[in-house]
């Protein structure tokens, strides 16, 4: 079976699954519920902020493609190597290379942010929570705005591609690799979006949604993910802090509206657009 196909017969039925349970786990205030009757007004209501969302979507596959055809920017792995080294993700390689670990951590890496990133707009339109969707999409604009223009302006290659030493956990199983290749084909690391954008969404459900318990996972989930894109050999650790950075940049820019005079227009614009589709919708 094509590797590919393979991936994808466990990727989309884990998805949607994980999506169910955790309108379940982290509906606190019962939210949900009481607004899932006006579910067609709400997603409605959101077709601005799945806009943006899309958007950024496709400025993302813009610059896969432009990965694809050379490798722009300022080559600095060499430094960061010197500065930095790959001597803990070895010993964590070579103390924790088990199988089963392996096998785990490469579908939390490939399954996790995929889940969190498509829950979340299913979660805040379930909820009738367009504010909040709104703010959302914004802070996943700024989060790409920072990470791709630092994988086209700066080159700094994964630890796995740069270091003999490190081993390709993740890229060394087909169908891990396949899946891997759908989304996101570049190698470039700088700075970790796997970073940011979980941070980012743990800052917006702590103190914009409130959410205490949405927070908290996001926040163990963050961490995780931090330790898992080091020992899979995917990042160095300078790109760890400065998605950290972005994260907190990100969320301030959306919720104090920072960047409303670029976002909003794109919302607003694409709302006026399709006001004439609602008799039909």
């Amino acid at each position: 079976m094509d590797p590919l196909i393979q991936g994808l017969l466990w990727f989309i039925p884990g998805l949607i699954v994980l999506i169910v349970i955790a309108l379940f786990v982290f509906d606190e205030d019962g939210k949900l519920r009481e607004n899932f009757s006006d579910l067609k007004t709400s997603l409605w209501q959101s077709r601005g902020a799945l806009f943006l969302a899309f958007l950024v979507f496709i400025a993302l596959q813009i610059e896969n493609l432009i990965q694809d055809l050379f490798e722009p920017g300022l080559r600095i792995t060499e430094e960061v190597y010197a500065l930095e080294g790959v001597s803990h993700i070895v010993w964590l390689q070579e103390n924790l290379g088990f199988s089963w670990l392996i096998h785990s951590f490469s579908i939390f890496y490939i399954l996790g942010l995929s889940f969190f990133v498509a829950f979340i707009p299913v979660f805040f339109i379930l909820r009738n929570e367009i504010d909040l969707l709104e703010e959302f999409s914004k802070a996943l604009a700024v989060n790409y705005i920072f990470l791709i223009g630092g994988y086209l302006l700066l080159h700094l290659v994964v630890t796995s591609d740069y270091s003999g030493d490190v081993q390709a956990f993740l890229y060394d199983i087909p169908q891990y690799e396949e899946l891997v290749l759908l989304t996101n084909r570049q190698t470039n690391c700088f700075p970790s979006g796997h970073t940011s954008i979980p941070l980012t969404i743990t800052l917006i459900a702590l103190f914009s949604a409130k959410l205490k318990r949405l927070a908290i996972f996001g926040a163990v989930f963050t961490a995780l993910t931090i330790f898992v894109i080091i020992y899979l050999g995917i990042h160095w650790l300078i790109d760890i802090p400065a998605g950290i950075a972005v994260a907190i940049f990100a969320y301030w820019v959306a919720s104090n509206g920072k960047m409303d005079f670029v976002f909003q227009p794109i919302i607003d614009s694409f709302k006026k657009l399709t006001s004439g589709m609602i008799d039909s919708f």
